[in-house]
């Protein structure tokens, strides 16, 4: 008994060791990835900050990694970003406006993202100032088709896909060209919002599809009232079969 007890620790120990075998964060549309995302769409961070991988593949059979040149790029481009804002004087209260707010749902609608970002991103307006409600989401929602599913929603796609894809700019491009809410210009700290979705590629039709295609042609969050949550409660619609939208009972 010992012996088969030593066993499986040992087993369990290789597996956490290797479950997570390097720096950043898990690679699904989960809060840590979602609010990455929203980051760059909200104008706080630049593009990419949500799909760049912390780290790559070193070699081909895929058991080594090493650190993302991209990864690190990015991290000097930010640097040299912030000191831009600092000499111009351009400060978060400049670009959390509503605009940039409903920018940020409209791309949590279209990737699916967690429900977790709707209580993140409602402190981060609070925080700024700017009043907005749960109606205002649905409102969103209704307008905005889910385009992207990442995992869990679909366990076979991960964010380093959807990068490899063009990215949250692909995906707030596509909205935008259909005719969804996007504000072009919204004020980050990298321009307008119109400068980075100028650059911004053509869907390519899987990971990250068209708005005629759309995996539901409403949003991949819904926010319900009712009896058991006056108050709204978030669901994660984009992660939920068809035959769990409507109970009874």
């Amino acid at each position: 008994r010992r012996q088969r007890q030593m066993c499986i620790r040992d087993r369990l120990d290789t597996l956490t060791e290797t479950a997570c075998p390097g720096c950043g964060s898990c690679s699904g549309m989960f809060t840590a990835n979602s609010m990455n995302c929203l980051a760059e769409v909200v104008g706080l961070a630049l593009p990419g900050n949500g799909t760049i991988t912390a780290e790559v593949w070193a070699d081909e059979a895929k058991t080594l990694t090493k650190l993302n040149p991209d990864r690190i790029e990015l991290t000097r481009a930010a640097a040299a970003t912030l000191t831009a804002c600092i000499e111009k004087d351009i400060r978060p209260s400049d670009i959390l406006t509503q605009a940039a707010f409903d920018n940020a749902f409209v791309a949590d609608m279209a990737m699916g993202g967690s429900t977790n970002t709707v209580l993140h991103t409602l402190a981060l307006a609070n925080a700024a100032g700017v009043d907005y409600d749960l109606d205002r989401i649905n409102t969103l929602s209704a307008e905005t088709p889910c385009v992207c599913k990442v995992s869990p929603s679909r366990p076979e796609v991960h964010l380093e896909d959807v990068h490899r894809c063009g990215g949250i700019p692909a995906i707030l491009n596509e909205i935008s060209r259909a005719g969804g809410r996007v504000n072009r210009e919204a004020v980050t700290v990298y321009g307008t919002m119109a400068s980075t979705l100028e650059n911004a590629g053509a869907p390519d039709g899987d990971v990250i599809r068209p708005v005629e295609k759309a995996f539901t042609k409403d949003g991949g969050l819904a926010v319900l009232f009712g009896n058991i949550a006056p108050n709204g409660a978030v669901v994660k619609v984009a992660g939920v079969s068809e035959d769990m939208m409507q109970f009874e009972g």
